[in-house]
């Protein structure tokens, strides 16, 4: 893989704003069996910023006392029985880990790690058999590794999808379907004052077997952080340009947007005005989507997207869900980092409870079910 150095910590630190962006779309829909052993609910990955920490969560939904330290920007992904902890910009890892070892082993439940290029910034991993492609956020190319011990078995190559003076187009979101790899680009550009310019997003298909880029589909809004495959469609959710204050207005500059796969075109179907604002979070199941709808800093709302019927649902009891969410088999957990009351929560279809967390846990930022 080629070493990216262009972009530095700048593009992801932006006044604490840009974190979890493009991690957002932590979506159920991988290849992973519905049904898995797995001792444990979930697991939950916290950061300050500054230090970061791996916790689990068991059948009773309690987050353990026990923690593993990582890198303080850290995303998780699951495949299967699998845990795998991607470490970002300034760490470059990926693990993969044995969950039900955690309690026991810690640090030894370690599987294998793998140390990607400088810079590289892993934000997302999509599942195929004993493979998955990873999302490199800051580089000028995807990679296919082996879930058996890390190896890079492919690489893509996505340069030229870089918007102007740039390296990287910034992938955001990657979806398997079958053999088809849709790919998600932001395709920003920022300066040395970290002023940012965000021209439309722009989605690529490639076949997941070749590598080959099968076609591109230029995109309505801008920023875009997720996406999901629904009903023959690709649903696409964007957090558009940030205001004078640094939140997103609540207009149709934003919102969530259907792709027509056959067509090529694609159509925004639920507004900013509607959701109140630009989709920072985003996780989908079955046609059903939950979105942390950005305001402001701290004011993260979360709402239920019905994307047949475009009718959209606020859930109370979440404050700030920056902390992502993750839906399996209909229930839902998200991470609420309402400052001086961090904590995650979990959302059962009719109401919101919280996890019973040990005093000096970190304020969530990843979360996963199995």
């Amino acid at each position: 893989m080629k070493k990216i150095a262009k972009q530095s910590l700048v593009a992801l630190a932006a006044a604490g704003l840009t974190f979890g962006l493009v991690a957002c779309g932590d979506d159920s829909s991988s290849s992973a069996p519905d049904e898995v052993e797995v001792s444990l609910m979930g697991v939950v990955f916290g950061t300050d910023y500054t230090t970061g920490e791996l916790r689990w969560i068991d059948k009773e939904g309690n987050i353990s006392e026990k923690s593993l330290s990582f890198h303080q920007d850290t995303k998780l992904a699951v495949d299967g029985a699998d845990l795998y902890v991607m470490e970002r910009m300034g760490a470059d890892n990926i693990s993969k880990v044995d969950p039900d070892k955690l309690e026991s082993a810690g640090k030894d439940a370690v599987v294998w790690q793998v140390s990607l290029d400088d810079g590289a910034n892993p934000v997302d991993m999509a599942f195929s058999g004993s493979n998955a492609w990873v999302a490199l956020q800051n580089a000028d190319s995807l990679v296919q590794i082996s879930t058996k011990d890390g190896s890079v078995t492919k690489t893509i190559k996505t340069g030229k999808f870089a918007y102007e003076g740039e390296t990287s187009p910034y992938v955001a979101d990657i979806e398997l379907n079958g053999n088809t790899l849709y790919v998600l680009f932001q395709r920003y550009t920022m300066d040395a004052e970290w002023n940012t310019t965000y021209p439309k997003g722009l989605l690529a298909i490639y076949d997941a077997k070749s590598g080959e880029l099968k076609d591109t589909v230029q995109l309505v809004a801008k920023n875009p952080t997720a996406m999901t495959y629904f009903d023959g469609a690709l649903y696409v959710a964007s957090l558009g340009e940030y205001n004078d204050s640094f939140g997103t207005d609540a207009d149709e500059n934003r919102g969530i947007e259907k792709v027509n796969l056959d067509k090529k075109t694609s159509e925004l179907v639920v507004t900013g005005e509607k959701l109140g604002g630009g989709i920072y979070t985003f996780a989908a199941e079955d046609g059903i989507a939950y979105v942390g709808v950005y305001k402001a800093w701290g004011d993260v709302p979360f709402v239920k997207v019905d994307l047949s019927s475009k009718k959209t649902e606020k859930i109370d009891g979440v404050a700030d869900a920056e902390g992502s969410a993750f839906v399996k088999n209909g229930k839902v957990l998200v991470g609420d980092r309402s400052m001086g009351a961090e904590k995650v929560l979990k959302y059962d279809g009719s109401k919101v409870s919280e996890l019973e967390s040990p005093k000096g846990a970190l304020a969530p930022y990843s979360v996963v079910l199995f």
